[in-house]
């Protein structure tokens, strides 16, 4: 007895069987269709199929199919990145999504027929005018998926590069190209689709050639089997580009990918010698000072007021309190992340900060995370990743830089995000309840070594944390706590 196929492939047979069955569906349909209309209105399958092979024997097809598949490549690449900058701007800004959505909206919804038929009478016949139709009913799906997109990027990343790699440049090749891969890929496949139809509307209305131009000649004429031939040469470009899509939709992922690839270096001591000396150097450290800071979110009551905090150079303070009293909010204006709706704070602009969720990108190497903040100084890419190794060796990963963060273990994460804290070469440090997730004596190892990579580099400190203990346990530290409504700030006794 012979035996069986094996689950997967019968299914897939069945799938093909199932394809092959609405094809032949199509054509009954399509005969139907003609005996029941007559062959002048709706010529049969097979007067269709020899006409579109007589046509695809010619070599004047093959040049018509060539002007509308360059129209069709000039028009969308036109229309996706103008979509693209739109898309970004739209999720980036209200002010920008404002003036553009009119628009957007307009070129999304409106009949094309509406405005190119004015639009090539403005502009006349030819090349131009069809790329122009063809761009501008890309650029709206492109704009809306992108900004869709845009919609979801991780506000705790913003947070991290304004910090780490501030500025549009960084957050760009950082966050925003990498997160929106997938959105790129949709974006290309859906619109290269549509550019494809679309050229049909172009050249119908807008030019003297081309596969649109074809059909308008023969419908003009009433040449119908011609007509129907040359919608089948249409759907078999169609056919052709659907079938290479998948190829050219993974294309903006794997150009990210590729530009992520890191290679293996070899690191001297040259390469982290003045690195490592700004690193130890004890000079020109700022304090931070907090005088009458208060903060309220808008139309809320006030959550701080009235705080003052003093932190010098080499000092460490300790901020606990309650859930919800503003202890985040406070590093936050700290940090210049937001700012105080009153009273005035003065803190380095070059600040290090160790949030509660470690925030690695997710794209990036472990090293590559670590020397993120080098990299947007000016520090040459190799010395960049050599310090960066080194600081990981200090926290504990030695060997580990080569790693994705999703490799890692929580605690590991945590030691990467001190280490990329002190790549930042910091004139102050804040920690937004660092360690949080692990436990007592993962948080009594990794307290060890932040107090050992703050004495090669003792920069002022404001810590948040439930657990002010375990830091006093190992280093002399002024602890405050924020108590009451809107909260305060007293010295804990």
């Amino acid at each position: 007895m012979p035996n069986p196929l094996p689950a997967g492939r019968a299914r897939t047979l069945r799938l093909r069987l199932l394809g092959v069955t609405g094809v032949l569906f199509i054509f009954v349909v399509w005969e139907a269709l003609s005996l029941a209309a007559g062959s002048f209105f709706i010529p049969s399958p097979w007067t269709a199929a020899v006409e579109t092979a007589r046509l695809l024997g010619r070599s004047f097809t093959w040049n018509q199919i060539g002007i509308t598949i360059l129209r069709v490549c000039i028009g969308f690449v036109g229309g996706y990145f103008v979509g693209l900058a739109a898309g970004i701007g739209m999720g980036s800004r209200q002010e920008i999504a404002a003036l553009l959505k009119p628009l957007v909206t307009f070129f999304q919804g409106m009949p094309p027929l509406l405005w190119a038929i004015p639009l090539v009478a403005l502009m006349g016949i030819g090349h131009l005018p069809t790329i122009t139709v063809i761009g501008l009913i890309t650029f709206p799906l492109v704009a809306v998926t992108i900004a869709e997109g845009m919609s979801t990027l991780p506000r705790e990343y913003r947070e991290m590069l304004s910090l780490f790699a501030p500025g549009f440049i960084p957050r760009l090749r950082e966050l925003i190209f990498p997160y929106l891969a997938p959105f790129l890929s949709a974006s290309v496949k859906a619109g290269l689709v549509l550019a494809v139809k679309a050229s049909v509307t172009a050249e119908y209305f807008g030019a003297n050639n081309g596969i649109g131009f074809q059909i308008q000649s023969a419908f003009s004429v009433l040449a119908i089997p011609r007509l129907f031939a040359w919608a089948i040469v249409l759907i078999l470009v169609i056919l052709a580009f659907n079938h290479l899509l998948p190829r050219i939709a993974r294309m903006p992922g794997r150009i990210i990918a590729k530009r992520r690839r890191s290679r293996p270096m070899s690191c001297s001591l040259d390469d982290i010698r003045e690195l490592k000396g700004i690193f130890t150097s004890l000079s020109g450290r700022p304090a931070i000072l907090l005088e009458g800071v208060g903060y309220a979110f808008p139309r809320s009551p006030s959550l701080l007021r009235d705080i003052g905090l003093s932190v010098s150079a080499q000092e460490i303070a300790v901020v606990t309190g309650d859930s919800g009293m503003g202890k985040t909010t406070l590093l936050k204006m700290v940090a210049s992340l937001i700012v105080p709706t009153e009273g005035s704070l003065e803190a380095p602009a070059r600040i290090g900060f160790v949030f509660q969720d470690d925030r690695l990108l997710p794209w990036r190497t472990v090293t590559e995370n670590t020397a993120l903040p080098l990299l947007y100084q000016g520090i040459p890419r190799k010395n960049a990743l050599c310090f960066a190794d080194y600081l990981l060796s200090e926290a504990g990963l030695a060997g580990e830089g080569g790693k994705r963060p999703d490799e890692l273990s929580g605690g590991m994460k945590k030691r990467a995000a001190l280490a990329r804290c002190f790549a930042r070469l910091p004139d102050a440090i804040l920690m937004d309840e660092p360690f949080s997730g692990l436990h007592a004596e993962a948080r009594d190892l990794l307290w060890d070594m932040f107090l050992r990579l703050h004495a090669l580099h003792p920069v002022p400190t404001l810590i948040v944390t439930h657990y002010p203990e375990e830091i006093s346990a190992h280093a002399a530290c002024a602890v405050y706590v924020l108590q009451g409504k809107p909260a305060t700030l007293m010295a804990r006794r």
